[in-house]
């Protein structure tokens, strides 16, 4: 293959993978199945790496593919696999149409700065917290940054055609405005990178440039400078957008080099080109720190433990102590509980101050907020947009980590989209059948809270929309019925709580399971017979 069609392939491949990552992420209308989301998407190499460390099946395998394909190629993975790489050539392509010229010369690399992005990763990890892999990981912010922009203005640009009746309309769950400020900011700091020092992400603060420019400096291909052919123009240094480059002493760094090829097509004099002689290179490059690969080793080889119900596990511990917001706020309600754990005081248990309920499959906080990079995945593909990026529900240790958010829509009893989707195992992979048995929270009646009670008026809202019928009306006076909690039958799907009517603070309220538990078995037909829920109160 000549290096233009090369180049002409690496540009066609990018583009499909950044068109295929933009409609997985800002899906608004089903586009993409989840099964085929999560396929697509097997080569992303974070995910598949911390995937790797469960055995989750398939998936896994891309990480192997990717390591065995930077060992022969280099990291082309960053050249026409990386969907916010490839953003980033798109925006530094559309600032030099523009008009704007930026100048890239050589630059020696900051392997320490590489180091310590690995390191606070591999940190994270180990105290039982992907929030840094989450913020640092390139897969990641691309998902965070599509699913709080782009996502939102194509549910705006629908609702607002589908007036005309021209198209259906769908619903997009709310972004929180920090959610959308930390998308901004960082699609900010990627784009004004990109347009003035090419990749400069990729070869400092990015975990994955990091570990894959260990592994490339091993390669079996790699680009050369010729020094009889070169006659010291730099063309080829001007071109290179990871300014890895040293034409005046004829070397290549190839730890930092993504194979994007743009100096060989822009070299006039075919002084640079491909070889597998790697004795004939004869470059000497800065060693790679031995950090770096312990930290990879680190990530690859653990293997994920269930996390036990005892509040001494180390990851439910240290998890905990950085959830510095949720431990106040269960403190200061425990402070106003009665001796049944109830609260009348001003802190009081609300939908506001309660503990967030994890998604089905999630088995345990611990283990969500060790796996989960914060995507945004499920949340673009729960059908039921009841999961939200959370800001202060899962404390420091889970921001931006999904939560079910009641108040907007509940989880679907005959639903399992969200582990079906999820690419790191964070949220493990379970049959509609076991997910009507998982109980990822208790709800909670506040009888002084209820219409029944306060107005004298009939209700039974919570009652008719629990799939399990763990709420149900007992006799109370005056004909009236008052709704009753059998625990045993809840699963903490957030029916009740979200079509209560009662405002502000609702009369029943799930709140979140550290530990998912079992629920207990009904007997019921295949489908539930819960009806369509309304916006408002149904009666």
């Amino acid at each position: 293959m000549s290096t233009r069609s090369y180049r002409r392939l690496r540009i066609a491949l990018g583009g499909l993978v950044l068109g295929f990552c933009l409609l997985a992420f800002a899906d608004v209308g089903d586009w993409v199945p989840a099964i085929a989301a999560r396929a697509g998407l097997w080569l992303q190499l974070t995910p598949s790496l911390i995937a790797i460390t469960q055995g989750v099946g398939w998936i896994s395998a891309g990480c192997i593919a990717v390591l065995l394909l930077t060992l022969v190629c280099g990291r082309i993975y960053c050249a026409m696999l990386c969907p916010l790489g490839i953003l980033m050539d798109l925006s530094a392509w559309i600032a030099r149409r523009t008009g704007r010229k930026r100048k890239l010369p050589y630059r020696p690399g900051h392997p320490w700065i590489r180091t310590l992005a690995v390191v606070v990763c591999a940190l994270g990890l180990i105290l039982g917290s992907a929030v840094p892999l989450g913020l640092l990981d390139p897969y990641s912010i691309f998902g965070k940054i599509i699913s709080a922009t782009v996502r939102p203005a194509l549910g705006w640009l629908n609702q607002t055609i589908s007036l005309t009746g021209a198209i259906q309309p769908v619903d997009v769950s709310p972004v929180a405005w920090t959610s959308i400020g930390v998308a901004l900011g960082l699609l900010a700091v990627v784009v004004i990178a990109a347009m003035l020092r090419g990749r400069l992400w990729c070869n400092t603060l990015c975990p994955v440039g990091a570990v894959l420019g260990f592994f490339s400096r091993f390669s079996i291909f790699r680009l050369q400078i010729s020094a009889d052919a070169c006659v010291a123009c730099s063309l080829c240094e001007q071109s290179c957008p990871a300014q890895c480059i040293d034409f005046k002493n004829h070397r290549i760094d190839h730890s930092r080099c993504i194979m994007c090829l743009d100096c060989v097509t822009s070299c006039r004099r075919n002084g640079i080109h491909l070889t597998s002689n790697r004795g004939s290179v004869g470059q000497k490059h800065p060693a790679s720190p031995p950090v770096v690969v312990a930290a990879a080793m680190e990530s690859t080889t653990t293997r994920h433990q269930p996390a036990p119900l005892l509040p001494t596990n180390r990851r439910l511990f240290l998890a905990s102590a950085l959830s510095l917001p949720t431990l106040a706020m269960a403190k200061s309600k425990h402070d106003d509980a009665d001796e049944n754990g109830r609260c009348h005081g001003p802190n009081r248990l609300t939908q506001h101050n309660k503990k967030a309920v994890l998604p089905p499959g999630a088995q345990s906080l611990a283990h969500f907020q060790s796996h989960c990079t914060a995507c945004q995945l499920c949340v673009t593909h729960c059908p039921d947009q009841v999961l939200r990026p959370s800001i202060t529900q899962h404390g420091l240790s889970g921001f931006l980590q999904p939560y079910q958010d009641f108040t907007t829509s509940f989880c679907s009893y005959n639903c399992s989209n969200c582990s079906e989707i999820c690419p790191t195992g964070a949220i493990q992979t379970i049959t509609v059948e076991e997910r009507r048995l998982i109980r990822t929270g208790t709800a909670e009646l506040f009888l002084d809270r209820c219409v029944v009670k306060t107005e004298g008026t009939s209700c039974g809202a919570c009652s008719e929309h629990c799939p399990t019928q763990a709420v149900h009306m007992v006799p109370w006076k005056g004909g009236l019925t008052l709704p009753e909690m059998d625990p045993d039958l809840c699963i903490g799907c957030g029916g009740c709580e979200f079509i209560c009517p009662v405002r502000p603070d609702k009369a029943i309220i799930v709140t979140g399971l550290p530990v998912h538990e079992r629920a207990t078995a009904i007997e019921r037909g295949e489908e539930n017979t819960v009806r369509k829920m309304e916006e408002e109160f149904p009666f």
